[in-house]
């Protein structure tokens, strides 16, 4: 790439943690990435799948893969917190019961309607959260399976 094309990468590491870096060659844009990336994970461990689905308890993830793209949007929200549908889509995926990101543009709000609420930053996606009746509802979910907290 010559130099007057600037690259930039942004990384999401968290809900509450974006890497962006900026530069013009792209091998030392990535170096960036990566040893960033390497310090955060010594600094404060950034938590793993596996340490995701102890919040979840383990009951549960194996019954994912049964319950509707709905449920699983919100077993998700409630054991882990708000999300954007991106990572909504990721998290489903890793836990075996991928909520597809055609449903979260097209039915997420019709399926989860007063059940869900967005929460816009400034920047970054559109995030969701339950509402106190989509946390009644998961509960109900849960208790079928007698999980209940």
């Amino acid at each position: 790439m010559g130099r007057d094309v600037e690259l930039e990468i942004e990384v999401t590491v968290s809900p509450e943690v974006r890497l962006r870096v900026k530069g013009y060659d792209v091998s030392e844009v990535l170096n960036a990435v990566r040893k960033v990336l390497e310090e955060l994970s010594k600094a404060q461990p950034i938590a793993t799948a596996l340490a995701r689905q102890q919040a979840m308890p383990r009951e549960l993830v194996e019954k994912l893969p049964k319950l509707s793209y709905r449920d699983v949007v919100l077993v998700l929200l409630y054991h882990e917190g708000q999300m954007s549908k991106e990572r909504i889509n990721q998290r489903s995926k890793e836990l075996g019961k991928e909520v597809t990101k055609e449903w979260l543009d097209k039915k997420l709000y019709e399926e989860l309607k007063g059940m869900v609420a967005s929460v816009e930053s400034g920047e970054g996606p559109k995030s969701y959260r339950l509402t106190e009746y989509g946390r009644q509802k998961t509960e109900e979910i849960l208790r079928t399976f007698g999980i209940a907290k």
